[in-house]
Formats: structure tokens, sequence, C-alpha cells
């Protein structure tokens, strides 16, 4: 019994350890971005989510305790045009009224090559939740050159959302050829953590 009792305790521990392992990460949202381009007739529209929050712990050595969860307030849009702004909140596009946030939640994270690492997870925007692959960059941790009690790091990438799969309009403006259907979202990150 006390042979027993010290092999699930020393499987607690290690459990627990290889769980807390991985680096808890912290945004830092002055020097981070969501931002996103989309073709308009012949040229293209850029703009930006400025309300977004993220949960990212995150080790390459402990990739399998790590997550990247993202909450974004769709009605923080931003695409330096009032108007535009109001009508892709609108039922015609994201709805922001009935349907306030998109949310992507990690499943699973493994190495490429070098600093590339491929992220799977769950999409969701409007009503619609689908299953996403993704490619990000990872710049080492240095030290912070304002705080040299933390590290700063670096997460970065470029990836493709078929808006109409979510929704995200009902197809009237891409057979008008006036909005694309491909949306190019960016995501540049800064993260901090203590030494």
């Amino acid at each position: 019994m006390k042979a027993l009792i010290r092999f699930l305790s020393l499987f607690v521990l290690v459990f627990f350890s290889s769980q807390v392992s991985a680096s808890q990460w912290r945004i830092d949202a002055d020097h981070s971005e969501i931002r996103f381009e989309i073709k308009h007739i012949l040229t293209t529209v850029s703009g930006q989510f400025i309300d977004f929050k993220g949960d990212i712990v995150f080790d390459p050595d402990k990739l399998d305790a790590g997550k990247f969860d993202f909450t974004v307030k769709v009605d923080s849009v931003n695409t330096n045009n009032g108007k535009r702004d109001n009508h892709l909140r609108s039922k015609d596009f994201f709805y922001s009224d009935k349907f306030p946030e998109m949310k992507f939640k990690s499943s699973k994270i493994s190495h490429l090559k070098g600093n590339r690492y491929a992220l799977e997870g769950m999409m969701t925007i409007k009503d619609v939740t689908k299953k996403i692959n993704i490619e990000f960059q990872f710049f080492q941790p240095q030290p912070h050159p304002f705080d040299k009690k933390k590290n700063v790091s670096g997460f970065q990438t470029t990836f493709i959302i078929p808006r109409l799969d979510y929704k995200v309009g009902n197809g009237k403006f891409l057979k008008m050829g006036v909005v694309g259907n491909d949306v190019e979202v960016e995501l540049t990150m800064e993260a901090l953590t203590a030494k």
C-alpha cells in the first residue's frame, strides 16, 4: 500500500510539473496587433481589431503543456472609416450586437523547423466553430531593455480566413465583385514573463 501511495505521489508530482513548466506569457497590448486585409474591387482595404486578450503558455521544450487562447471584441474593428466600421458591425457582416466576440482555442502545438511552429485549434466567429491550422514564428526571449526582471519574446503569424465559411456576409458583395472572400490576418505580439 505504501509503495502504491509513493507511486501515485510521484505520478502527480511529475504530471503537475509538466503542466506548469511551460512559460506563461503576458501579452504586451501596447506592442501587439491583430491586423487584417481584404480585397475591395481592385485593391485592398486593411484594418485591425483594437480590443483583444489572450492566454499564452509556451515553452519550446514543453509543447504538450502549451496553449494559445484568444478573445477578440468585434466592436473594436477599425479601418479608419467610421461608416465602413459600422457596416462591418452590422447584420451584413459580423452582427456584433448578437455575436460580440470571436474566439480561438488551441488544441495542439508542434515544431516545424527552426523558430517555426504549427498550431491547431478551433476558431469561433459568429455561431460557427471550425478547426484551423496556423503556422507561427517564435522569437526567443531576451531581457527586456526597460525591465531587467522580465524577459520579452515575440510571436508572429499570417493566415487566411474564408469569411463566408463563418457567415461573415452572405455572398452578395462577393458576387458583385466588391468585397473578397479571403481575409488575410496577421498577428504580431510581444509578450512578457518574469525571469
